[in-house]
C-alpha cells in the first residue's frame, strides 16, 4: 500500500515538473522573440554599457543585453533557437519527456555553426546587425576554420549542402513533425469547408420554407365565374321571403 502511494506521488510530481520547465520553455521563446524583434544596436548591452541611451527593448536592459549577445554572436541564426525552445516545451507539456537531450544539445551546436557559415557566404551584409552582419562572430570564425581545411567552401554545391545540413540538424533537434503539421492544416480546411457547406444547406432551407410559406399565406385565386355564381346566390337569398302567419 504505502509502495503505490509512493509511485503515484513520484508519478504525479515528476509529470508536474515536466510540465513546469515545459511552461519556463514555452515563456523563454516567447519572452526571446519580443526581445529579438524589439532589439535596436543602439541599446547597451554587455560591451557597450557605458553608453547612456534610451532603452528601445521591451524588457530593458536584460532583453537587450541577451539579444544582443546572441544576434551578435549567431545572427539571424538565433531565431531557430526560439523554435527549439518551444518545441521543447510542448513536448514537454504534451509528451511528459524530453529522450536524447544530450545529443539535441549537440544538433544545435551543429545547426548554429553550419548555419552562420551558410549566412556568412551567402549574405553577411545587414542594417540591422551592424557589428558583425547576419552571421554573427561565430559565422566568421565558422568560415575561417571550415576555408582552412575545405577550399572549395566558397563553391555552390557547398553553399546548398551546409544550407540542407542546417535544416536537417534544425528538425532532428527540434523534433518537428511535419505529418502531423500538415495533417492539422487539412484538418482546419475541412472543417471549414464543411461548415460552409452546412451553413448554405441551411440558408437554402429557410428560403424554401420561407417560399413555402407565402405560397400558403397567399389567397387563392377568384375567377369570373365563381363571383357572378355569388352575386346569383345573394340575388336569391334577397328574393326569399316568409308568408305572414
Amino acid at each position: 500500500m504505502n509502495t503505490n502511494f509512493l509511485n503515484s506521488v513520484t508519478n504525479f510530481l515528476k509529470k508536474r515538473t515536466f510540465e513546469f520547465i515545459g511552461l519556463i520553455l514555452i515563456s523563454t521563446s516567447i519572452g526571446l522573440a519580443i526581445a529579438f524583434t524589439t532589439y535596436s544596436p543602439d541599446d547597451p548591452s554587455f560591451v557597450y554599457g557605458d553608453r547612456d541611451f534610451e532603452i528601445k527593448n521591451f524588457f530593458g536592459i536584460y532583453g537587450s543585453s541577451i539579444a544582443d549577445f546572441l544576434l551578435q554572436s549567431f545572427g539571424l541564426v538565433s531565431f531557430l533557437l526560439l523554435v527549439n525552445f518551444l518545441s521543447w516545451g510542448i513536448n514537454l507539456i504534451v509528451k511528459k519527456e524530453l529522450k536524447k537531450i544530450i545529443f539535441k544539445l549537440f544538433l544545435v551546436i551543429c545547426y548554429l555553426i553550419l548555419g552562420t557559415v551558410f549566412i556568412y557566404i551567402t549574405f553577411n551584409n545587414s542594417f540591422w546587425l551592424i557589428d558583425n552582419g547576419n552571421s554573427g562572430f561565430v559565422g566568421k570564425i565558422g568560415y575561417d576554420f571550415l576555408n582552412s581545411w575545405f577550399p572549395w567552401t566558397n563553391e555552390i554545391y557547398t553553399t546548398y549542402g551546409l544550407l540542407l545540413s542546417t535544416i536537417c540538424l534544425f528538425i532532428l533537434s527540434s523534433e518537428i513533425s511535419f505529418r502531423k503539421i500538415f495533417l492539422g492544416f487539412w484538418f482546419i480546411i475541412v472543417s471549414l469547408f464543411k461548415r460552409r457547406n452546412v451553413e448554405a444547406q441551411e440558408d437554402f432551407s429557410t428560403n424554401s420554407l420561407e417560399e413555402k410559406n407565402k405560397i400558403i399565406e397567399k389567397p387563392q385565386q377568384t375567377f369570373s365565374f365563381e363571383e357572378q355564381d355569388s352575386i346569383r346566390d345573394k340575388n336569391q337569398a334577397r328574393s326569399k321571403y316568409k308568408l305572414p302567419a
